[in-house]
């Protein structure tokens, strides 16, 4: 088996580093994605619900999801989600790290230089720069987005059906032939205004507090981090990440899933859990009532939540992120490292490594 892993890593570092970084991003996103999906679904159904959060309530919730539906009911959508991430993930780790080594090569670069004309020239801190970083984050995130967002979009409207006993789930591909058929081209994209608002801070400061926390550690130690340190810095970027950028998570989910599901009264999601699925809200009744009239715009739907549940209402949930969130940022941050690492040449590790001071 030794041999095998061995030869198969060999085999894959003979790839494009950019296709390496693909893969591993890839399997991070999806490992993570796995950990935290029960929790990401009892988070969009209150999400889109008026029905109060308390974090209390959330084991309760759950118990009446798998009361109702089967415990396999808490990763509804999640293959969706496996689908969505692996590309959505690869593609962020992918490009970031691209900006990266090319950050790090002129860097390099440029301190050569240095030397030759000045053989005492200090050397500078060795990494990205908190702007540089930043701007490499919200790059990579906006651009995993566009490719992937009607995967995500389908996977938010898995989230909230309730399953039916004389009414097969749809799978994600009939949905988005659904979506595509009712709406057009822009029923694939609903609700990406708020999504790309809300990527850009989101990816720019999860990356960039990942990065430069890292690389804190890196020049103050001249070694690697170690495991406990990557999770430590990756979940402190998730938590204050998704912080800031949740209420434009809540917008989008409500665009998303507008006219799926009610969002008020014994109907809406979280309401409805645990009370039986004998209404036209199963699966394919639910969504052939999205009706191919223009949805709300983002203004409207902010509009509508604040005059229903004010500024609360925009950061319900939150406190659900706040602990799934740095799980989930701890194994994808750490995850991709690690199998970066295994899957990188010699050269490659040594231009992440921070450089020593020579004299």
């Amino acid at each position: 088996m030794e041999l095998k892993t061995s030869a198969l890593t060999e085999e894959l570092i003979k790839l494009p580093k950019e296709i390496r970084n693909l893969l591993s991003g890839g399997i991070a996103g999806m490992a993570a994605k796995s950990v935290v999906a029960p929790f990401d679904r009892i988070k969009i159904l209150y999400q889109i619900s008026s029905a109060e959060f308390h974090i209390s309530n959330v084991p309760k919730v759950a118990m009446n999801i798998v009361r109702t539906e089967g415990l396999q009911a808490l990763w509804k959508g999640n293959t969706a989600t496996m689908i969505r991430v692996f590309p959505y993930s690869g593609i962020q780790f992918m490009i970031f790290d691209r900006c990266k080594t090319f950050l790090l090569r002129e860097q390099e670069m440029t301190y050569v230089q240095q030397k030759i004309t000045d053989p005492e020239a200090p050397k500078p801190t060795w990494g990205m720069t908190p702007l540089q970083s930043l701007m490499s984050g919200m790059l990579a995130g906006a651009s995993s987005v566009c490719v992937t967002y009607p995967l995500d979009l389908t996977r938010a409207q898995l989230a909230v059906l309730r399953r039916r006993s004389d009414a097969p789930n749809l799978r994600f591909y009939q949905i988005i032939a659904q979506n595509y058929t009712n709406r057009g081209l822009p029923g694939l994209f609903r609700g990406i205004t708020p999504t790309m608002m809300g990527i850009l801070p989101y990816s720019g400061i999860a990356y960039s507090v990942n990065e430069q926390t890292k690389r804190r550690i890196q020049n103050m130690t001249g070694r690697d981090v170690t495991t406990v340190e990557r999770m430590v810095c990756g979940g402190l970027s998730g938590l204050i990440a998704q912080t800031i950028a949740y209420p434009l998570e809540v917008t989008r989910r409500r665009m998303q899933t507008i006219g799926i599901i009610p969002t008020s009264g014994t109907d809406a999601a979280v309401d409805s859990v645990g009370k039986g699925s004998s209404r036209a809200g199963a699966v394919e009744a639910a969504i052939r009532a999205v009706t191919p009239t223009k949805p709300p715009s983002m203004a409207a739907i902010v509009r509508e939540l604040y005059a229903e549940q004010g500024i609360p209402g925009f950061f319900k949930g939150v406190t659900l992120n706040w602990f799934k969130g740095p799980i989930a940022f701890s194994i994808s941050f750490t995850i991709f490292d690690t199998v970066q690492s295994r899957l990188s040449t010699e050269s490659e590790r040594e231009l992440r490594l921070p450089k020593q001071q020579t004299s």
